[in-house]
Protein backbone atom coordinates (compact mmCIF):
# COMPACT_ATOMS: atom_id res chain seq x y z
CA UNK A 1 0.00 0.00 0.00
CA UNK A 2 1.63 3.27 -0.77
CA UNK A 3 0.92 6.71 0.70
CA UNK A 4 -2.19 9.12 1.05
CA UNK A 5 -1.87 11.98 -1.00
CA UNK A 6 -3.28 14.91 1.30
CA UNK A 7 -2.85 17.84 -0.73
CA UNK A 8 0.05 18.87 -3.23
CA UNK A 9 3.37 17.44 -2.12
CA UNK A 10 2.16 16.31 1.08
CA UNK A 11 1.32 12.73 1.55
CA UNK A 12 0.68 10.52 4.52
CA UNK A 13 1.92 7.08 5.41
CA UNK A 14 2.16 4.88 8.60
CA UNK A 15 2.12 7.64 11.02
CA UNK A 16 4.19 10.21 9.02
CA UNK A 17 3.33 13.02 7.12
CA UNK A 18 5.75 13.17 4.36
CA UNK A 19 6.11 16.67 2.35
CA UNK A 20 8.35 17.67 -0.70
CA UNK A 21 10.57 19.97 1.13
CA UNK A 22 11.99 21.28 -2.25
CA UNK A 23 14.95 21.97 -4.11
CA UNK A 24 18.15 22.00 -2.36
CA UNK A 25 20.64 24.18 -3.99
CA UNK A 26 23.92 22.92 -2.60
CA UNK A 27 22.94 19.37 -3.00
CA UNK A 28 21.65 20.14 -6.44
CA UNK A 29 18.94 17.90 -5.57
CA UNK A 30 15.12 17.52 -3.82
CA UNK A 31 14.44 16.46 -0.48
CA UNK A 32 11.71 14.80 1.38
CA UNK A 33 10.89 14.66 4.70
CA UNK A 34 8.94 12.77 7.17
CA UNK A 35 7.08 13.72 10.10
CA UNK A 36 5.66 11.95 12.63
CA UNK A 37 2.54 12.72 13.66
CA UNK A 38 2.21 12.11 17.22
CA UNK A 39 5.58 13.61 18.21
CA UNK A 40 6.03 16.73 15.69
CA UNK A 41 9.69 15.22 15.07
CA UNK A 42 11.12 15.25 11.40
CA UNK A 43 12.63 11.66 12.17
CA UNK A 44 13.41 10.85 8.21
CA UNK A 45 14.77 12.57 5.36
CA UNK A 46 15.41 11.56 2.02
CA UNK A 47 16.24 12.62 -2.20
CA UNK A 48 13.35 10.48 -3.29
CA UNK A 49 9.77 9.47 -1.54
CA UNK A 50 10.26 6.01 -3.02
CA UNK A 51 13.66 5.68 -0.59
CA UNK A 52 11.73 7.16 2.50
CA UNK A 53 9.08 5.27 2.67
CA UNK A 54 11.61 2.24 2.77
CA UNK A 55 13.24 3.77 5.78
CA UNK A 56 9.65 4.15 7.46
CA UNK A 57 8.93 0.13 6.37
CA UNK A 58 12.47 -0.75 7.78
CA UNK A 59 12.81 0.65 11.32
CA UNK A 60 8.79 -0.65 11.72
CA UNK A 61 9.72 -3.76 10.67
CA UNK A 62 12.87 -3.66 13.51
CA UNK A 63 10.67 -2.11 15.83
CA UNK A 64 8.06 -5.72 15.22
CA UNK A 65 10.68 -8.16 15.94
Amino acid sequence: MGATKISKGIYEYKGYKISNFGYHEPDHCVWWEAVDMQTGCADYHATTKKFLMKQIDDVLKNKTK
